[in-house]
């Protein structure tokens, strides 16, 4: 009767730690859209038309880190890590101008997409790293 209970107990516990590991994987899943797109709802001109961004493509096929693009500025140092909150784009790059080192927020997005695709690229690391033809990247606008 004993040894039953603890079985039982064990396996209670066992499924807990699985749906937590399991809830835990979802809460991540979620937090991270899959795909999003990069257009002029927040500034403009907008003159190649939308990009849109896979994370899921770019963390698992070209094995890209969050902290690739996401950041946080403490002096030289990015302090931000995977699972820090994402703050919009606009909350450190003002849309219409650049404030010393930092752009504008459409010329930061064209520096690091265009610059990591070169790297890239040059580095023959991907030849799916499109850099110089722009409608690689944007969608044409009909």
């Amino acid at each position: 009767m004993r040894e039953e209970r603890w079985a039982i107990s064990v396996a209670v516990l066992a499924c807990l730690v699985v749906l937590l590991a399991w809830n835990v994987t979802i809460a991540e899943e979620e937090s991270m859209p899959e795909e999003i797109v990069i257009d002029h709802s927040v500034y403009q001109p907008d003159r190649k038309g939308p990009v849109y961004f896979s994370h899921l493509a770019h963390y698992d096929d070209y094995d890209v880190v969050c902290e690739d693009c996401h950041h946080e500025y403490k002096g030289a140092e990015n302090v931000w890590t995977e699972g820090d909150p994402v703050k919009k784009c606009e909350t450190y790059h003002d849309p219409s101008e650049s404030k010393g080192d930092i752009k504008k927020l459409r010329i930061a997005f064209h520096n690091n997409c265009k610059s990591c695709h070169e790297n890239l690229f040059k580095a023959n690391i991907s030849e799916d790293a499109p850099y110089r033809n722009c409608y690689n990247c944007h969608e044409r606008e009909s």
